[in-house]
């Protein structure tokens, strides 16, 4: 893979069989955006793509993508075509026409509706072990993305899509056409992201994944991001593939899926299908095999095994191709990037103390999800998911139910110099005024509270006695950055 600079932009390439594709990838994404602000970078990015549609029709096929932590834009084609369509691209993204907004914003709120029908276990469980902080935002749809303004998004775009935060990757020989101009930096070199960490007392915890989970046994862990991290998981799913305590209740396969979450860490997971009988089996064996290696590592035969199938994954077309986009990301978050050699001699490396070191980490980090009303046996070392009721406060104001009736006897709202709490019969939520992350404000009387662990309060005037003094008082204590409009509301 060749390294290079075109205009100030990282440029990687490499010699690849078939179309000739372009990857151009920025490091913003889901992470850096306040909750308020939610799907800002897909606005931004839908706009710059409507600018250069026609470019994009004269490419066989582009791509636009707005991941937790990377923004990407991909095209194939002829590659003068695609070389003219990147350089557009980036006139684009320097000054996105605003004109378009409405038509951008539908399109963000249907890839939203689609994304809801999907099984999306990572995007749930990252939500779960973070709330609304860092890698958790990908769980939550962008609440006010109809109400962000042109000069928010304009001003989202020139602080982001400037080329010290911005690398391209070829899959050929850069046409001599290629000239993508991206601004610099209008505030300086951006700082690095801090890792986030997760919230207190979600590990070693199991919960119950949602509605249409199916039957499914998830078992995630954090390890490095390293051909060592990789090689763990690998071997945990080939012994787990081949012990009695897990194999005879699967009914499907045993996949791997991984999520770069920052600071060096990968979360990985084991994906377990089996049915109501074999839940229990299952999720007690993985966890078993993933204990047993952390502990005494695998036999090296486990690991030249492994060595093997990946050295055999790198050479194939697919994977190539990926490598590129790899490399890209590699280089935004500051890791060793990627390169075919350079891992074939870290896994040709690694031995058994290695794999054994990437898995220090599983019995602190560990989470499993089951399907609903299921549990792991009575063995298990994992607890039920903790409460996150956010705990009590010293005192506090409390606002009762006008109607004193089955669902009002139990229920209050209490307020207080500390934060918002409410009690219903089977809850307990509470969110603190230094960790409110958004206030959704509704035209009428109404407001929705969110906390960064994770927390939703909704509070409605009308239901409790003076709810108007509720509703003003929690106004009073949020800052203005946080509150957005819902409902028919225009911006704030």
């Amino acid at each position: 893979m060749r390294r290079s600079e075109i205009n100030g932009i990282p440029l990687y390439g490499d010699d690849l069989p078939g179309r000739f594709t372009a990857h151009l990838v920025f490091g913003t994404g889901i992470v850096d955006e306040p909750f308020p602000r939610l799907g800002i970078t897909e606005l931004a990015g839908q706009l710059a793509l409507a600018a250069v549609a026609d470019a994009a029709r004269a490419c066989d096929e582009t791509v636009f993508v707005a991941e937790d932590r990377f923004t990407r834009f991909s095209a194939s084609g002829e590659p003068d075509r695609v070389a003219a369509f990147m350089n557009l691209l980036c006139h684009a993204l320097a000054g996105p026409p605003v004109d378009g907004l409405a038509a951008a914003v539908r399109k963000v709120q249907a890839r939203q509706l689609r994304e809801e029908r999907r099984d999306r276990f990572q995007e749930r469980e990252l939500g779960y072990r973070y709330g609304l902080r860092g890698p958790g935002k990908v769980a939550w749809a962008a609440p006010a993305v109809a109400h962000i303004g042109a000069a928010d998004v304009r001003a989202w775009a020139d602080a982001r899509f400037t080329r010290d935060g911005a690398v391209l990757a070829v899959s050929g020989r850069p046409p001599e056409a290629l000239d993508p101009r991206l601004p610099a930096p209008s505030h300086g070199p951006r700082a690095g992201r801090p890792a986030v960490d997760p919230l207190p007392e979600v590990t070693g915890c199991w919960i119950e994944g949602a509605e249409g989970y199916g039957e499914q046994v998830t078992l995630s862990f954090e390890g490095p991001a390293t051909p060592a991290g990789h090689l763990a998981a690998d071997i945990a799913r080939v012994r787990a593939l081949r012990d009695e305590r897990v194999a005879v209740d699967l009914t499907g396969s045993l996949e791997i899926a991984s999520s770069y979450v920052g600071g060096g860490r990968m979360l990985f997971w084991l994906v377990a299908d089996t049915d109501e009988l074999g839940v229990q089996a299952v999720a007690d064996g993985l966890d078993a095999v993933l204990r047993e290696l952390a502990e005494h590592g695998p036999a090296e035969d486990e690991v030249r095994r492994a060595e093997r199938a990946w050295s055999e994954r790198l050479d194939g077309d697919d994977e190539r191709h990926g490598q590129l986009v790899i490399a890209a990301l590699d280089h935004l978050a500051g890791l060793e990037v990627f390169d075919v050699d350079g891992v074939r001699a870290r896994l040709a490396s690694l031995g058994p103390a290695d794999v054994r070191a990437a898995l220090a980490a599983y019995p602190s980090t560990a989470v499993l999800t089951l399907p609903e009303h299921c549990a792991p046996g009575h063995d298990s070392p994992f607890a039920p998911s903790p409460d996150r009721s956010g705990g009590g406060f010293h005192e506090a104001y409390e606002y009762r139910p006008k109607l004193f009736g089955p669902a009002g006897r139990a229920e209050r709202m209490y307020l207080s110099d500390e934060g918002l709490a409410h009690w219903a019969t089977y809850c307990h939520h509470a969110v603190r005024w230094h960790q409110v992350a958004g206030l959704g404000v509704f035209p009428e009387a109404r407001r929705v509270l969110y906390g960064e662990h994770g927390t939703v309060i909704d509070i409605q005037a009308d239901w409790y006695k003076s709810g108007g003094d509720l509703i003003a008082a929690v106004d009073a204590r949020v800052p203005a950055s946080l509150c957005f409009p819902m409902g028919e509301a225009g911006p704030i």
